[in-house]
């Protein structure tokens, strides 16, 4: 794979937003068509095209999350490189024994306005989401 180039990684986050929203929507559609299948009310064909939507769009949002993780990391890479001879110069902190207790304490609770907990495993999942993507529980 090549370089993916300066200035990808915002439209590649984008997309990979977009991607999970709509993988999200997939999900439920092949939940619901698993479903219909084990009560017998949907045929072996059309359960497999709705497992075989949910596949291609779980590949590329796979495919995309390792581009993007490429992306920062060349990002880093090139910051790490640019700030070098700035790093050198800068005295590094010093952490006493009587403050490691403090540096066990987070600092901050990170918030997530678009995360909600699912009601039956307790599991990280979009906010707008109708079913758990992790063990399937309807959110209703």
């Amino acid at each position: 794979m090549g370089e993916l180039g300066y200035g990808t990684r915002g439209p590649l986050v984008g997309r990979l937003k977009q991607l999970l929203a709509d993988i999200q929507t997939i999900y439920e559609s092949f939940l619901d068509a698993q479903t219909l299948y084990q009560q017998g009310k949907l045929g072996e064909r059309e359960f497999f095209v709705k497992a075989g939507e949910f596949l291609k769009a779980l590949a590329s949002l796979n495919f995309l999350t390792v581009k993007v993780i490429l992306e920062v990391d060349a990002a880093i890479g090139r910051e790490n490189t640019s700030k070098k001879s700035a790093a050198l110069t800068m005295p590094s902190p010093t952490i006493t024994p009587d403050m490691m207790g403090e540096v066990s304490k987070p600092m901050y609770k990170p918030v997530e306005p678009d995360v909600k907990f699912c009601v039956q495993c307790s599991a990280k999942i979009p906010r707008a989401a109708k079913f758990c993507t992790k063990c399937g529980k309807s959110q209703g």
